[in-house]
């Protein structure tokens, strides 16, 4: 089904947008809102569940943030620095001043406080009660989920679950970890059966009960890892919520493992495999259009330095970001026959300014590739935009429920299960199935085959520090760029000669310091 588009319907009382469910998530975040709101129609409580999923596709979070600065650096992708440039937090190179951890962190906090103001005047509300419930659990799941954001990557945070006036004054001290995975599994867990099954929805845009499951899943095995380390009741815990993803027979693989992303660089959905997206559109043509399309692909996408303007199919990727060595050398290769997703993530050509555009990549350049996971050949907006993509983001695919499934069937010593769950995936990868039963050995198979199938989605960087080896795994990529005949080994070395234990954690803003008297800054920083 393809996506269409709605004109915006302005709410002054919101100061918001809205359109269809279609492209749903489409409104311009707002600084200051006031602490209580009186909703006498349907389209005002849309209105303002689009204003709280409208955080998801700003720079500080989904559109270019979480999924590039606050992730790379890690043993998957780098920054390729190709001007020499400072104050990346890819390079870590930053101190806490830095405004991509403020960016980041006031639009988690203002997304929070959107669905706070949701929350707490609901109820009081004169519109249908299945458009109340529904709006309800969509609003608790998504406060949870930037709390989950938040959590991971600052750690202890201040836990606020009312409105408050603005996202810049406040004086909140730091909540124990542990309390503010407490109340996300409160709020997702009270959400889960209030909202909508993907199959009455048939759009990826709003989080359904699948969805909420699958991230449910994702969160205990957080909290099974570091630095909570609650172990085996948290993995058994996710294999509940991964099986019932499983076992309500409403998703399946994509036969097509490249399918899946020229369907999001097209705004196609695909709500067997494609869970739950972060959508986006447009070309920000007129200039400051609502909303301008996400920035991720265009960072990520092979480096092409076409002077053509003037043709509207032709545009320009910055190859900003690009895959390592070590993920093509060290873990894709360990299953050669692992084509399909190594050649489609990290391709054997490259772009050219001269005809033909494309040339083959040497063999032996595996530290120099780019990224081809979303290619924009395939979008179809045109003009198409230097800085803009209608790329749509997969925050839970199915493939990773399974994935998840297996992590934790394996941790529990049920290695028969995680291989039931792992065969699927590597069958759509026409790879080799895997029959090891030894729990260590299968465990690194079900680390490697995460970033096979999820490279660049913005989860490895989670993955390495939940599983407590993401200080090893970058002692071993400098291990590896030392070892390479890449002619760039003194650019890429720069990100990982930096990392130290404190990068496990981002720091609290400084501009959270000024204003927040009871704050305190993570050890390092």
């Amino acid at each position: 089904m393809k996506k269409t588009f709605q004109i915006f319907i302005l709410l002054s009382i919101l100061v918001i947008g809205t359109v269809s469910c279609t492209k749903y998530l489409t409104t311009t975040p707002q600084d200051t809102l006031v602490t209580t709101q009186y909703y006498t129609t349907d389209a005002q409580v849309t209105a303002a569940l689009a204003g709280v999923y409208s955080y998801l596709t700003v720079d500080g979070t989904f559109s270019r943030n979480l999924l590039l600065e606050l992730e790379m650096g890690n043993d998957e992708g780098q920054f390729n620095n190709r001007n020499n440039v400072n104050n990346n937090p890819s390079l870590y190179d930053c101190q806490a001043s830095t405004a991509i951890y403020s960016n980041c962190w006031t639009a988690l906090y203002a997304g929070i406080n959107a669905a706070n103001l949701l929350i707490a005047n609901i109820d009081s509300s004169k519109i249908k009660d299945n458009v109340r419930q529904v709006a309800l659990g969509e609003a608790l799941f998504l406060r949870g989920f930037y709390y989950f954001q938040l959590v991971t990557r600052y750690g202890d945070v201040p836990l606020i679950t009312k409105p408050f006036v603005t996202v810049s004054n406040f004086n909140y001290p730091r909540t124990p970890s542990l309390l503010v995975y407490n109340q996300i599994l409160s709020d997702m867990k009270t959400a889960q059966p209030l909202v909508k099954n993907i199959t009455d929805w048939g759009t990826t845009g709003h989080v359904s009960q699948t969805a909420i499951a699958g991230i449910i899943a994702r969160v205990y095995l957080k909290m099974a890892g570091h630095p909570l380390n609650l172990g085996l009741p948290m993995y058994d815990s996710a294999s509940v919520w991964a099986e019932s993803v499983i076992s309500s027979g409403i998703h399946n693989l994509n036969p097509s493992y490249s399918q899946i992303f020229i369907n999001e660089s097209q705004n196609i959905y695909d709500i067997n495999e494609c869970m739950w997206e972060v959508e986006f559109y447009g070309n920000n043509t007129p200039t400051g259009t609502m909303p301008p399309g996400s920035r991720f692909p265009c960072q990520l996408a092979l480096r092409y330095d076409s002077t053509d303007i003037t043709n509207p199919v032709v545009v320009k990727g910055y190859g900003a970001y690009i895959p390592t060595g070590y993920l093509y050398d060290s873990i894709y290769m360990k299953y050669p026959e692992d084509t399909l997703r190594r050649n489609w993530n990290i391709p054997t050509y490259a772009y050219a300014n001269t005809v033909p555009r494309t040339v083959v990549r040497a063999a032996a350049s595996t530290w120099d590739r780019g990224c081809g996971k979303w290619n924009r050949d395939y979008e179809k907006v045109l003009p198409k935009s230097v800085d803009w993509s209608p790329t749509d983001f997969p925050v839970l695919r199915y493939a990773d429920v399974l994935l998840m499934a297996a992590e934790a069937e394996n941790e529990m010593g049920n290695t028969a299960n995680a291989l039931i769950y792992l065969a699927p995936v590597r069958a759509r990868a026409a790879a080799s199935p895997i029959t090891v039963t030894d729990q260590t050995a299968l465990r690194q198979i079900i680390h490697d085959e995460r970033a096979r199938e999820l490279c660049f989605e913005g989860l490895r960087k989670f993955d390495l520090i939940r599983w407590g080896i993401f200080n090893q795994q970058i002692a071993t990529c400098i291990v590896a760029i030392n070892n390479s005949t890449s002619i760039n080994k003194s650019r890429y070395l720069r990100a990982y000669d930096n990392i130290t234990y404190r990068d496990t954690l981002l720091p609290i803003p400084s501009s959270e310091l000024t204003v927040n008297r009871l704050m305190t800054q993570n050890s390092g920083w």
